[in-house]
């Protein structure tokens, strides 16, 4: 059985060079395919406090930007991290939940599989015995939601107009202070 995932996407377009995309298909293939029955341990920390910033490289627009996101910098984003692990281990050992559990897949299990997946570009830890924290940093990711690189009152107007250049709005996630909880497609169409 071949394995393969989305998770690849979460690694940036030109990271994503042959020999980066034969460790992934490596990594993958690697894993234990009972493992994949039991799913994957996954949080999202709502509304962090660490801040990242964005900088242009050049004036050429097909260059990347340098993007420094300064994941778990402030350490109350790491201990809402490890306690948001610890409600979903949980839930996932509580009676309702059992009927959907694997009895051969501890919590333990789950969450060495998910950091042993290739899900950034990261060093990773064999397991998770090293501590939650090192867990939680060891499988940050993005997912692609990028927000809050072109503020509102600083670089466009409230009506997302570009300052001081005519006839150029903004109409995407960059202008957001705050995500939606969710994929923001659809708030990103309403601004248009």
């Amino acid at each position: 059985m071949k394995l393969q995932t989305g998770q690849l996407a979460t690694v940036p377009p030109k990271q994503r060079t042959p020999e980066a995309i034969a460790r992934a298909v490596a990594a993958m293939e690697a894993l234990d395919v009972g493992a994949f029955r039991g799913g994957f341990i996954l949080e999202k920390i709502m509304g962090p406090v660490s801040t990242g910033h964005l900088e242009l490289r050049s004036r050429d627009p097909g260059e990347n930007p340098r993007v420094t996101f300064n994941y778990f910098q402030e350490a109350e984003d790491l201990r809402r991290c490890v306690e948001g692990i610890r409600l979903i281990e949980r839930i996932i050992e509580s009676k309702p939940f059992a009927r959907f559990r694997y009895d051969y897949l501890p919590v333990g299990a789950l969450l060495n599989m998910t950091s042993s997946f290739p899900i950034n570009l990261r060093p990773h830890h064999d397991n998770i015995s090293v501590s939650l924290e090192q867990y939680c940093r060891d499988t940050v990711l993005t997912i692609w939601h990028y927000h809050g690189g072109c503020h509102v009152g600083r670089v466009v107007d409230p009506h997302y107009r570009v300052l001081g250049v005519d006839a150029l709005r903004v109409i995407d996630g960059s202008t957001f202070n705050y995500s939606p909880g969710t994929n923001p497609q659809a708030t990103v169409m309403m601004l248009g």
